[in-house]
């Protein structure tokens, strides 16, 4: 019939645009990036991070999303505002500003397969 759940669509921005960068950067970038380089993670300064363990996080991130050079590309820039400021708060929200606008893009166009 066309009608939207309100209750489910604050629920899902909520998730899509707070909760999920949050929990991906924590692993994506803070983790995965620099436990490729050393187990020990945390020791591991993030504006050291080898291009190996770059690329490697980079993709890996992109194999979790649907359109995987979009992907690719926003893990690439998360990753690069991550090593240059050394500020996880800064790929968070970046990411948040990236699933929000996309939020609203699927709310206003109806393509419901992005989500």
């Amino acid at each position: 019939d066309g009608k939207v759940d309100l209750l489910l669509v604050v629920a899902r921005v909520t998730g899509f645009a707070l909760v999920v960068p949050v929990m991906e950067e924590l692993f994506w970038r803070s983790f995965v990036m620099r436990w490729i380089d050393r187990r020990d993670f945390l020791s591991k300064d993030p504006r050291t991070a080898s291009a190996l363990a770059f690329g490697l996080s980079c993709a890996l991130f992109a194999s979790e999303h649907s359109l995987w050079f979009a992907g690719l590309l926003a893990g690439a820039a998360y990753g690069a505002l991550y090593l240059r400021s050394r500020n996880l708060w800064i790929p968070i929200v970046s990411h948040a500003t990236t699933n929000g606008t996309l939020a609203i893009w699927i709310l206003a166009t109806g393509e419901w397969h992005l989500w």
